[in-house]
């Protein structure tokens, strides 16, 4: 996994590097080969065009569904909202920057929770400073939503990537700044956490870790759920094992985040991407190793879950795909909700297209995780990248595949969700 400084690592994506009503863009497939119980409904962006990359980011909340698509309109980007409607996902309004310019990829990241959202443009240039990247936040009234601040780092700089990991949960933000320079380290990576009060988001705090070094691309992935947040470093070195990776632990008392832990895999190795994506639920956290050797393939990927004791996290449970091979990148990307956790393999080969892309459904708690179903587009094709991006809420699952070929448009993109008709899983 080559590293640049400064520049995020798009280990998956391979990129070629108001608001406005949109029309109706869904198309319903009813011969699926996900598992019987989920109806699959494939949407795409209305105004597509070449070079999208619609899907590049998803985020799932109730009824709500918001896509990104980072290389919309000469990758100044976009995001979309969807909303279930009468059980048809449609989609609503199509989100963009203020003040956006080519290059921003604003959309990169997306996140959604209630009448918020918040979308990363992590390339952004701020004040002349390039790739010092933002954050934008969206506020909803009625069915409308409107950009409501922009957001950046108090102490931004050249190539910082602030915006290329977002996490949101109610009056609280979690940028990822993964490019920053740390005490003369390029690329060690910062996080940002910002609160809101009296309707303004404000900078309370900057997050690094006190053992980082060059190039661990601390931030590249974050999430935060109540008192807990989790930051990645994927490219950390872990007892002398390059790139074994990392995952941060804050806990909050009287308003501050203390560093409380760092987590790393119990059978870590060289290269394994351990935080290159990580998810917190009710009692659990789920974190990606996307490179992992499982079972002498190099590359498969791994997902470990950690139980939230009263003390700490602990590990319970290695994951690992059922028909895992070379460089499926399975843990690419992971998502949890109550008893199931969704964990894509973005570069897994389906029938004979190589790089098709699938998700795994697993369903348990606490060290008692089970394969319970693989996610895969019908229609999907090589190169794809189905599971690039993915959520789960309830009984639905959404799964992005920016690189699908939409109208004659290469990489336009498409996302598509699953819908459990047998009803909300059990939390």
């Amino acid at each position: 996994m080559e590293m640049k400084s400064g520049f995020l690592c798009r280990s998956t994506l391979l990129k070629a590097h108001f608001v406005s009503l949109m029309a109706l863009s869904v198309t319903i497939i009813a011969a699926s080969p996900a598992p019987a119980d989920f109806v699959e409904q494939k949407v795409t962006a209305s105004d597509g065009t070449t070079n999208s990359y619609f899907g590049s980011a998803a985020a799932l909340n109730g009824n709500h569904a918001l896509i990104g698509a980072d290389g919309e309109n000469s990758f100044q980007g976009a995001a979309y909202i969807f909303s279930n409607v009468n059980g048809t996902w449609t989609e609503g309004q199509k989100l963009t920057a203020s003040d956006g310019l080519p290059g921003d990829e604003f959309g990169y990241r997306v996140a959604l929770q209630g009448h918020t959202s918040v979308v990363g443009a992590f390339t952004a240039t701020v004040n002349g400073i390039a790739s010092q990247g933002a954050a934008y936040v969206f506020s909803r009234s009625g069915s409308t939503w409107n950009e409501s601040q922009k957001l950046t780092a108090d102490d931004g700089a050249l190539f910082d990537n602030f915006g290329a990991a977002v996490g949101l949960d109610r009056d609280t933000v979690v940028i990822g700044a993964n490019g920053a320079t740390v005490n003369g380290n390029p690329a060690q990576g910062a996080a940002y956490v910002f609160t809101k009060s009296n309707g303004t988001w404000q900078q309370v705090q900057k997050l690094t870790a006190d053992d980082g070094a060059a190039y661990d691309n601390y931030g590249l992935s974050v999430a935060i759920k109540g008192s807990l947040i989790l930051v990645g470093s994927p490219v950390a070195t872990v007892n002398s094992h390059a790139g074994q990776g990392a995952v941060y632990v804050y806990a909050q008392s009287n308003g501050t985040w203390s560093f409380a832990q760092k987590l790393t895999s119990s059978d870590g190795a060289s290269q394994d991407g351990f935080g290159e994506s990580v998810a917190i639920g009710h009692s659990d956290a789920l974190i990606g190793a996307y490179g992992a050797t499982v079972n002498g393939h190099p590359g498969a990927g791994a997902a470990y879950f950690f139980l939230r004791l009263p003390c700490c996290l602990t590990q319970t449970q290695k994951l690992t795909a059922d028909d895992g091979g070379n460089f499926f990148n399975f843990g690419n990307a992971v998502a949890l909700d109550g008893n199931r956790a969704l964990i894509g393999a973005d570069v897994s080969t389906v029938g004979s297209n190589t790089s098709q892309g699938k998700a795994y459904i697993f369903t348990g708690q606490g060290g008692n995780w089970t394969q319970t179903g693989t996610l895969v587009a019908s229609d999907g094709a090589t190169d794809d990248f189905f599971g690039a991006a993915l959520a789960v809420d309830g009984p639905t699952a959404l799964v992005s595949t920016p690189h699908p070929t939409i109208n004659g448009n290469s990489y336009q993109g498409a996302a598509y969700f699953f819908q459990h008709f047998g009803g909300q899983s059990p939390k």
